[in-house]
């Protein structure tokens, strides 16, 4: 979450974190009373994983040492599956200009900073990672004082999920729920171990050229299995939840089949992501010298995303989607991963051109090229915040 005096500079900030988060995991507010009733209907009341609060000091006339206050003194709240307490999380102070950081010294931050200019924001990036890997480094020595052993990705409960387990262990991270209810922690932070999400981007890789070179039919499949045997391809940290192949029914017996749904973390931008899967060797524009124009099999893909389009956006099955996702969405984006980046680039303006001219730039087309690169910056990202 980033609270700060002017939402103008939204997309300023956005880009300079790019480093440590993608596009919908940032929630940005303009006000302390818009982000504590973001936490209050959102986080809290559905339970959603948060990992730092960045906030700037001073905004209308009101001081972020009373915002934070109101979340370090309570000790009822609860976030992200009932898991920790809500007054553990990690919540850094950027101070106004003119501020001295030093009279902030005894106020309950994880970091405080000088001025920041929202254009070299990047240059704090250590300072915010360090806040996560200290609320991590937490919950793992609790953990630990739980009986719970982590090392590097591999965590054994055994001990925890006994009857000789440790009794009245207090902890203030870890919840009183978590304790009386022992489960899992599901976070990829703990699950994912760099060498998980490389065998991942290796096998990718692997079939991303088979796929090219064979330009076998329904070769797509062979991507399914590996983003349903590595979810967090698709999902990475953008995305809390993903659904394959859900069915959109629209008479008894026939439907259509998207090839994923994905919920992004947050829900400012979008509620639901649908992602369809195509072959890399496919091209954009046809090599033509006039009247450009694309393949014959895109405007296929095109038509057929629409239909979800169409199905999604109707209230006459808003009973069945809700059924399928489990809420209704009211924002969504459609996707198409399809092709190699070098032949989108090359005729980029041209294709553009075209989805206009047929209204389908609603449609984000995703080369493999694009993805194995998300993946990778995920995968720095697991590393820059590791913990062990």
């Amino acid at each position: 979450m980033f609270v700060t005096k002017d939402n103008y500079y939204n997309e300023t900030i956005f880009n300079s974190l790019k480093e440590i988060s993608e596009k919908d995991s940032v929630a940005f507010f303009d006000s302390y009373h818009e982000a504590e009733d973001f936490i209050d209907n959102f986080i809290v009341k559905k339970q959603v994983p948060l990992d730092l609060i960045i906030l700037e000091n001073n905004i209308q006339n009101k001081r972020g040492s009373n915002f934070v206050h109101r979340i370090r003194y309570d000790n009822e709240r609860t976030y992200s599956n009932l898991d920790f307490q809500f007054h553990s999380v990690p919540i850094n102070l950027i101070a106004a200009s003119g501020e001295n950081t030093n009279a902030f010294l005894k106020e309950p931050f994880f970091k405080v900073l000088e001025n920041v200019d929202f254009n070299n924001l990047h240059l704090y990036i250590p300072e915010f990672s360090s806040s996560v890997k200290i609320w991590r480094k937490g919950v793992l020595d609790e953990m630990d004082n739980l009986g719970i052993r982590y090392n590097s990705g591999e965590v054994d409960y055994s001990y925890y999920f006994s009857t000789e387990r440790k009794k009245n262990v207090n902890t203030k991270i870890l919840s009183e729920n978590f304790k009386k209810f022992p489960r899992i922690l599901n976070y990829d932070w703990l699950k994912n171990n760099d060498r998980k999400i490389e065998i991942a981007i290796d096998l990718f890789v692997k079939e991303l050229k088979k796929a090219t070179r064979l330009n076998r039919k329904r070769a797509e499949k062979k991507f399914h299995k590996l983003f349903n045997k590595f979810p967090f391809f698709l999902k990475r940290d953008n995305y809390s939840n993903y659904w394959h192949e859900p069915r959109f029914y629209y008479n008894d017996k026939e439907y259509y089949e998207p090839d994923f749904g994905l919920k992004p973390n947050f829900n400012q931008k979008t509620d639901l992501s649908i992602l369809e899967i195509k072959l890399p060797n496919e091209g954009f524009i046809k090599k033509t010298k006039f009247h450009r124009k694309p393949y014959s099999t895109i405007i296929d893909h095109i038509f057929q995303v629409n239909d979800y389009k169409e199905y999604l956006e109707s209230d006459e099955y808003l009973s069945n989607i809700k059924k399928v996702f489990g809420f209704v969405p009211e924002s969504i984006d459609y996707n198409i991963l399809i092709g190699r980046l070098d032949d989108k680039m090359a005729d980029l303006s041209v294709f553009n051109k075209r989805l206009r001219q047929i209204n389908s730039t609603h449609i984000n087309f995703v080369s493999y090229d694009e993805l194995l690169e998300y993946q990778v910056k995920y995968l720095e990202r697991i590393k820059m915040l590791k913990i062990l």
